[in-house]
């Protein structure tokens, strides 16, 4: 009976109708249940139609049941009650209804305001400094508004067709899908609505975007190349300069920073081809992580910086076999201390994704320092 007592305290029910019941006995309320002395031994079980699962309405009773719900209890048929006891308990989380109703923001978005509003507070953020926010589902906010933006579309024909279209405009800029972008905030611009200018404007700007992104590279000569790649980071840098303070000084640093990055990429993948090809990777990585300190992808570049470091000291040590007299320990040493000290700026930092691959690394490195360090004595 302490059983019963336990569990009815921790789950709260409405119990005034609840019906207790024994085969060829009358009824009583809960409240007499709790009252009454039972045999120490009884199988119970709550009838609630021939389809129903005893053993899930069991459950239900104490978390809150619908009214007049009774309780059978068949007195021929024995079973310890504590054994009853453990299963309400393991299992109470079931509750009286079969369909669970989801949170409230979780529902999927059947009002256009419901869709934009969220989307408009997180549209405008820095995806320079800052990756491109998540909503409530984790899923990336451009990617999900252009997902609901067309799901409204389609069960409203013909309805809010200009904000529509101007809100998956801006959704597909800040996804780098200029071309698509354009194109709708031409179409928005033909129309009279408010909106009109302000995405005729935009479309330019893409345009301009646009351009400079076909703007054709040198192939055969890879210095020519190198010089496409720099005018190019001079004329992002007028964009930057030009809409700064607005979200396309964002968007043009991404895109200087992404010239950066594959001007380094070029160098690296080439350096054999290039006088002091090595010094000239290494100045690249250090020019691009003092440039773009303030980048999201900082912790990137430095564990490719450091890679390249690793890289070097591999290179080092298989060129120069170890055991040998030409192997120099301090050149190989010089490699992996600076390998060891990026991987280390990046391992120390708290909350990013990469603190985990440098703390592998670390480890990973030191154990082939070791491992070289010893065949050389």
């Amino acid at each position: 009976m302490q059983a019963i007592r336990e569990v009815v305290q921790c789950y709260p029910f409405q119990h005034g109708s609840v019906l207790l019941q024994t085969v060829g006995k009358s009824s009583w309320p809960i409240n007499s249940l709790m009252r009454r002395t039972f045999p120490g031994k009884a199988h119970y079980r709550i009838n609630n139609g021939q389809n129903s699962s005893p053993l899930k309405i069991g459950i239900v009773l104490y978390i809150g049941c619908p009214r007049n719900q009774e309780i059978i209890l068949p007195s021929n048929l024995l079973q310890t009650f504590v054994r009853l006891s453990l299963i309400i308990a393991v299992f109470s989380a079931g509750g009286c209804s079969r369909t669970i109703n989801p949170e409230i923001r979780y529902v999927p978005a059947g009002d256009l305001l419901d869709i934009v509003k969220e989307f408009q507070r997180l549209a405008r953020e820095d995806t320079y400094r800052f990756p491109i926010p998540k909503d409530v589902t984790g899923v990336n906010i451009m990617k999900a508004t252009l997902v609901r933006l067309d799901d409204y579309e389609k069960n409203n024909p013909g309805k809010f067709t200009d904000i529509i279209q101007f809100n998956k405009a801006l959704a597909l800029e800040r996804l780098r899908e200029y071309e698509q972008a354009a194109a709708l905030y031409r179409k928005v611009g033909e129309t009279e609505g408010r909106l009109g200018k302000e995405a005729s404007k935009n479309a330019e700007i893409l345009d301009t975007f646009l351009l400079i992104l076909d703007r054709p590279l040198a192939s055969d000569d890879p210095f020519e190349y190198i010089k496409g790649l720099d005018e190019k980071v001079i004329v992002w840098n007028q964009l930057i300069s030009k809409h700064q303070g607005t979200a396309y000084e964002f968007l043009a640093r991404v895109e200087e920073e992404r010239v950066d990055r594959a001007k380094v990429a070029f160098v690296e993948a080439n350096r054999y081809r290039l006088k002091e090809g090595n010094q000239l990777v290494i100045l690249g990585y250090t020019q691009l992580s003092t440039k773009h300190r303030q980048s999201k992808n900082i912790y990137r570049f430095l564990i490719d910086f450091g890679e390249f470091y690793e890289l070097l000291a591999k290179e080092y040590a298989s060129q120069y076999d170890p055991e040998g007299l030409n192997f120099d320990p301090k050149s190989f040493e010089l490699f992996v201390k600076s390998a060891l000290r990026l991987y280390n700026e990046v391992a120390q930092v708290d909350g990013i994704l990469e603190k985990i691959e440098a703390q592998g690394k670390i480890e990973a490195l030191r154990g082939l320092h070791e491992k070289i360090t010893r065949l050389s004595r």
